[in-house]
């Protein structure tokens, strides 16, 4: 599969195709890492979109627990 970099913004991006993101089990959103290896570059799915929304409403449920908890008890 022939992939091309392009301009966003100040960056240079890869566009990944829908159906190779589908056949990577990715989806848009989600969080990758890269590091080259042996002169090539690999990239790895480190957190989905659920896992920041997930970490998301951690943080806040621990900022608001006592606000949280006053709530539940009335």
């Amino acid at each position: 599969m022939r992939l091309e970099t392009g301009k966003f913004s100040d960056r240079t991006a890869i566009v990944l195709p829908d159906d190779l993101l589908s056949q990577l089990g990715w989806e848009h959103g989600d969080v990758l890492e890269g590091e080259v290896v042996d002169g090539a570059l690999r990239i790895a799915r480190t957190q989905t979109k659920h896992d920041q929304a997930m970490q998301i409403a951690r943080e806040i449920m621990e900022e608001y627990r006592e606000t949280f908890e006053t709530l539940a008890k009335s």
